[in-house]
């Protein structure tokens, strides 16, 4: 087939960024917004040396899987990928996508033990809008245009009021960006102004008409992660966070993981791999503001661990937490975590390693195979990043466990927690 030609094409497959999958005379044709078990007909939009992409011109019998997209944005604003298919084929979906990754390091599929689904609607704690005028929304996919969108159904409805707010406040002189993060029952908003005006007064205003709004911030570049610290321009500095047993401080500059109940039962999950003996040693790294490392100290109290994170914002956030819950036996330390043995005092039992979504660098591998703890905890965003890194720690560990968590549900996101046990001279692999 060649570009421009139409056809019709059984779904046969479908991969996480919403593309069903059809083949035709071996070749593989991913088509824009079908579903697995849709019969098509499609336009080949590119033709590529190994694959081919296609349009849909009409769904000529629907899928079993498929449901109407209830957001009007659903397809241009680039969030979410699977909203056209029900929420329980999508967890198939992902699970299926993450087995396929680690199938070829011969993962087999009885080392799943499946994948955890979060509520679907309404779970983001974050939140990053755009404005163009008095319109506010996203930016649309790999593109800097602005997606209007009135009230995002992954984030609780006082973002979109918010947001709206400000648009309106600014529409002169619209903002770069708004960051809003919340709290575990929506009492306490942060918020962060993209902007180099003076914002005072509009931070007055704004905690009048939203009085959960419990600080305001400003920062200058076009994106949260750009130029300095958020400053402080009104009430706290921080809000306060629930998390399993803990009572929690976070800013707005310090990473917290979108989806709190997902989150716990991946760090549940996290402690029951790594803490397998009384007494253990352990090192968290990539920590952040040291979400699973503090959940190693609070529900493993015999083991001792310490975080290592290059944040140091995230850093000082996490020796707070630690001191507010009584942690004892956790330590934090700011530095890269490739150079993570320079903390480290004695031998270890587990590291947990939550690294970007590129994965470990070729430093890191190296210096995990050095150290050689009896178990790793692999915490991955990327399937396949993480089956790169997992292929090169398997000369020395074996995959023991594998579980899946849906931390980002209609997107194309997906969280693996993988647990590795050192191979023995033996053969025999301890779990």
């Amino acid at each position: 087939m060649e570009q421009g030609e139409i056809f019709t094409a059984e779904i046969e497959d479908m991969n996480t960024l919403g593309n069903g999958i059809a083949k035709s005379d071996g070749c593989v044709i991913f088509c824009y917004g079908a579903a697995d078990g849709d019969r098509v007909t499609a336009q080949i939009r590119d033709k590529k040396k190994n694959f081919m992409t296609a349009d849909v011109v009409s769904t000529d019998v629907p899928s079993p899987y498929r449901c109407t997209p209830d957001c009007k944005a659903f397809g241009s604003c680039g969030g979410c990928t699977l909203r056209h298919i029900t929420y329980e084929h999508e967890k198939d979906v992902k699970l299926s996508a993450v087995k396929a990754a680690l199938r070829r390091l011969g993962v087999p599929d009885g080392a799943f033990r499946g994948i955890y689904g979060t509520n679907s609607e309404r779970y983001r704690n974050k939140a990053v809008f755009r404005f163009r005028g008095s319109e506010f929304g996203f930016s649309a996919e790999r593109s800097d245009d602005i997606v209007p969108v009135s009230d995002c159904l992954l984030c609780p409805e006082i973002f979109s009021e918010t947001a709206a707010y400000a648009a309106k406040y600014f529409e002169k002189d619209p903002l770069s960006y708004l960051y809003l993060r919340t709290n575990h029952d929506g009492s306490e908003i942060s918020c962060v102004l993209g902007t180099n005006n003076d914002c005072t007064e509009f931070a007055k205003k704004l905690s009048e008409r939203f009085p959960c709004v419990a600080g305001v911030f400003q920062k200058s570049g076009k994106h949260p992660e750009d130029g300095t610290k958020a400053r402080l321009i009104y009430g706290k500095e921080y809000i306060n966070e629930k998390f399993l047993s803990m009572e929690l401080c976070v800013s707005p500059d310090s990473f917290f993981q979108i989806n709190r109940e997902g989150a716990e039962a991946l760090c549940r999950r996290v402690c029951e791999y790594a803490c397998a003996s009384q007494n253990s040693y352990g090192a968290d790294l990539y920590c952040g503001t040291g979400i699973i490392g503090l959940s190693l100290a609070a529900l493993c109290p015999d083991a001792h661990i310490t975080g290592v994170e290059i944040n140091s914002q995230a850093v000082e956030d996490a020796k707070k937490n630690a001191q507010r819950n009584g942690l004892s036996n956790i330590g934090f330390f700011c530095g890269d975590s490739a150079d993570f043995a320079k903390s480290i005092y004695g031998s270890l039992d587990f590291i947990t390693i939550d690294p970007p979504r590129a994965g470990c660098s070729e430093k890191m591998i190296k210096e995990l195979l050095r150290i050689s703890p009896e178990r790793i905890v692999y915490i991955s965003c990327e399937p396949a990043s993480l089956a790169r890194d997992l292929k090169l720690l398997c000369e020395k560990y074996a995959v023991a466990d594998v579980s899946v968590f849906d931390l980002f549900p209609r997107t194309k996101h997906v969280e693996t927690v993988v647990l590795l046990s050192h191979k023995k001279p033996d053969g025999h692999i301890n779990v």
